[in-house]
């Protein structure tokens, strides 16, 4: 096991927002149908610590990110109308997508950015050149949260609030797929079967939906353990987060399933695949990152206090890549060197008050 620093973890007030907005023995196999809603076409798309410091609160942070079509990588902006883009070096790209909220995102077969927006109901579109577009969902109050890049070349997204799931095409066109049992669908991944996977939160399962709509549903052992990020890794097998619980899962598309204890006694967050086989995992409260090898080895690298990792995803150039809840972008390497950057752009030069004008819009406040 790797130790870079251990640090006694901390809890700020930014990430109990960042919690709340994200949303494992032997599977228990129940197939169901549920029913498919008619599609309708949009118009096309182009023990209690001693309290310590709270880390620094801003109003707008990078919450989600992805590896885009470009090399760079793309994320969200907590609490903001923004999505970023990060160069291998450190340079970022803001673009403003006209209100709402965006939260989860992914890169498309279409070389654009796709994206689900839970305050405006609807999944967003953000083409390289800026324009954005979006399809409403026809539920209210859905809940639109995660978001994955299916196999047939469709988006396939979760709706937490309505217990559906949606599929949209590069086009525009919309079908929602309400589930047979309710569970809050939170984290959801394209399976190498043809058919998209995903974490039931509140009902403590994983499901399996086929492009017919056939659901399988496999229960987790433990109550209540809250799955919640889940992921394809090159092994085959789908791996997940157990929010309530220190655990990761791994479900076999045969229907297997096991769990793996983390060493920091402490939820994990969200989860990444490496093209090694390997999953890795943060665990933001203490300011850890762990690496969960194919055969079960963990090993976990622990950041210095200041870091809370959130979001994470697997570069281009073979590093990890997450986001930070006090407004910056950290790059691991596999090894354990951790480099930080701002995820707003550098400023230009500016006279006093553009400069405080520019504050209220992209800095720290």
């Amino acid at each position: 096991m790797r130790r870079l620093a251990l640090r006694t973890p901390r809890l700020g007030s930014i990430l109990i927002s960042l919690f709340i907005l994200a949303q494992a023995g032997c599977a228990v196999r129940k197939p169901a149908t549920p029913a498919a809603l008619p599609p309708a076409t949009t118009v096309p798309v182009p023990a209690p610590a001693a309290p310590r410091p709270l880390p620094p609160a801003i109003g707008a942070a990078p919450f989600a990110i992805a590896r885009g079509f470009d090399q760079a990588l793309w994320f969200t902006e907590f609490h903001a109308n923004r999505i970023g883009r990060i160069t291998l070096d450190g340079a970022v790209t803001i673009f403003e997508v006209g209100g709402g909220m965006p939260e989860r995102i992914v890169a498309g077969p279409d070389e654009a950015l796709w994206f689900t927006d839970p305050a405006g109901n609807r999944i967003g579109r953000l083409d390289p050149s800026g324009a954005f577009v979006y399809v409403p969902l026809r539920t209210p109050d859905a809940g639109p949260a995660s978001i994955t890049l299916g196999g047939d070349g469709n988006l396939w997204f979760t709706e937490h609030a309505a217990n559906r799931i949606g599929r949209v095409t590069p086009l525009g066109t919309l079908t929602e797929f309400v589930l047979p049992h309710p569970g809050g669908p939170a984290g959801i991944a394209a399976g190498p079967d043809g058919r998209v996977y995903f974490a039931e939160n509140a009902a403590n399962r994983i499901d399996r939906l086929a492009p017919d709509g056939r659901v399988d549903e496999f229960a987790l052992p433990n109550p209540d353990s809250r799955p919640n990020s889940i992921v394809a890794a090159a092994d085959g097998n789908l791996w997940f987060t157990e929010l309530a619980a220190n655990r990761i899962g791994r479900l076999t598309p045969a229907g297997e399933l096991s769990e793996f204890t983390l060493p920091a006694p402490l939820p994990p967050f969200d989860i990444a695949a490496t093209s090694d086989g390997a999953v890795w995992v943060t665990i933001a409260r203490a300011h850890a990152v762990c690496q969960i090898t194919s055969d079960g080895r963990i090993n976990a690298i622990y950041l210095p206090e200041t870091v809370y990792p959130g979001f994470i995803v697997a570069g281009p150039d073979g590093n990890l890549w997450f986001t930070e809840p006090t407004g910056k972008i950290g790059r691991l390497t596999p090894a354990g060197a951790l480099t930080e950057f701002p995820a707003a752009p550098a400023p230009a030069r500016k006279s006093p008050s553009e400069t405080s004008r520019r504050r209220l819009l992209i800095g720290p406040h």
